[in-house]
């Protein structure tokens, strides 16, 4: 019981307050008409009765006895008693008796009995002059009191009943939108932004609930926000430490794929500096030695490409997919010419948001290697395809000089489609790794599928939503 008084303590406060408010009003008005009914009810008759013969006064000059009489049988249905009498003191009419005068002396009486209203009046008729004598009972004061007790049970407690039903609907009806609004702010305290109030009165309870509403509203919005910004930076953060582990593994690989030519180099030049054996012929390992060189050159030029891309600024605006494709096909016509290869364009043309200098540089790599994998008189087909809501670019090459079914870690830096990590097709091995860090910048999803003859590239690129 305790628990559910201080669970809806607004409602038994407001119930108790109103009940005995009410309570008060029915007890004092009981006791306000206890106190003065008697004496309005004495008061209001008093005034009745000499309105009535102030009346009977200013209306007799045009009025005969005849006519009086007449009008004074009629006021004795109200309770009046009255009578006539002449100047000289003779019963001139009285109700009961013959309208002939009577030779009797007229009563003269200065103290009414308790409870007598009476009045004494000359009336100047047009006939003749005649003095009423008027008076009337009023019922004892005691009894009205009495009657008032005995009916103040019958009184008293149907309207304490009412009262009480009145104020348990008007405590209800106060305290319901008071309860959901205290609920509705504790789960805010909680947390919970996406409670919501539902009273829409439009008194200040209505305005409370819907500023209650508006600011769960802002604060479920501004909570999104964080957490849209956390986990973007959380992203961020990550991809930052995938970075990171990256330019290490760049790093580790670089140091072995340097160290390998120039321990190569540092043998020849000293074979060549003591004349040692087949090192005598120092045309031919300074020939060797320059290919080296040429290698290394072309790998940090490479590397150093690598590091421009990041930090290269992204400026996005709309190009035609079909036409940087044929740009970055032009400078190969010569090789693709040289190896017999087929090369064809399918699907419509699609407009996309993206670098062009970016992208044309990371399709140029992508067909590069398309072009240098593919065996002589082979194919490379060239699609996009476009749905609601992204571009789909696939370039697929058949059939390829080596197998090359294990594609997984060919985005990875200096990986080469074969197995030896030697340079017969003049691979550096930072292509694709160039190819992938390119897509990341420009938010473009890329994936390569492979076969023992075939490799598929597929780039998508998201259209921007219309808002």
């Amino acid at each position: 019981m305790k628990r559910l008084i201080k669970r809806h303590r607004i409602t038994w406060k407001l119930f108790s307050l109103t009940v005995s408010l009410l309570m008060i009003a029915v007890l004092s008005t009981v006791g306000f008409l206890y106190a003065t009914l008697p004496s309005y009810y004495q008061s209001y008759r008093e005034d009745q009765f000499h309105t009535t013969m102030l009346t009977i006064q200013q209306t007799a000059q045009k009025k005969s006895s005849a006519q009086l009489i007449t009008e004074l049988d009629r006021l004795s249905d109200q309770g009046i008693r009255f009578s006539l009498w002449t100047e000289t003191n003779q019963l001139y009419y009285a109700p009961g008796f013959e309208r002939s005068p009577l030779r009797q002396a007229r009563p003269v009486s200065d103290n009414a009995p308790k409870g007598m209203i009476q009045e004494s009046l000359t009336l100047d008729l047009t006939d003749q002059t005649l003095i009423l004598e008027a008076n009337q009972m009023i019922q004892p004061i005691d009894e009205v009191k009495s009657v008032i007790l005995n009916l103040a049970p019958y009184i008293v407690l149907p309207l304490l009943l009412l009262a009480a039903l009145a104020a348990f609907l008007y405590s209800r009806t106060i305290s319901r939108p008071l309860l959901t609004i205290n609920q509705a702010t504790k789960e805010l305290a909680h947390l919970n932004f996406s409670v919501r109030t539902h009273h829409t009165s439009s008194d200040e309870l209505g305005d409370l609930s819907e500023n209650i509403n508006r600011l769960a509203t802002k604060l479920e919005s501004t909570m999104q926000s964080l957490h849209t910004s956390n986990e973007r930076l959380r992203l961020e953060s990550e991809k930052d430490r995938q970075r990171d582990a990256e330019r290490r593994n760049l790093f580790l690989a670089i140091s072995h794929e340097l160290k390998t030519p120039l321990t190569i180099i540092k043998g020849q030049v000293e074979g060549m500096s003591l004349n040692l054996g087949a090192y005598r012929d120092r045309d031919y390992y300074l020939e060797r030695a320059g290919q080296v060189i040429e290698n290394m050159e072309r790998l940090v030029a490479e590397l150093l490409e690598v590091a421009r891309v990041e930090q290269i600024e992204v400026k996005k605006h709309d190009i035609s997919l079909h036409e940087i494709l044929q740009q970055q096909l032009r400078p190969l016509e010569n090789l693709i010419t040289e190896r017999r290869l087929d090369v064809t364009v399918t699907g419509n043309d699609a407009w996309i948001q993206s670098d062009p200098s970016l992208l044309g540089r990371a399709l140029h790599n992508v067909l590069m290697n398309a072009v240098s994998y593919t065996a002589v008189t082979g194919n490379i087909q060239i699609s996009t395809d476009t749905t609601d809501t992204a571009v789909v670019l696939t370039i697929t090459n058949e059939p390829t000089v080596q197998d090359t079914s294990e594609t997984a870690n060919w985005f990875d830096p200096l990986v080469r489609s074969e197995q030896s990590r030697n340079r017969i097709h003049g691979g550096s091995g930072l292509g694709l790794f160039l190819v992938r860090q390119i897509m990341d910048r420009l938010e473009i999803m890329t994936q390569i599928n492979g076969s023992i003859n075939q490799v598929t590239f597929q780039a998508v690129f998201a259209l921007p939503s219309e808002k």
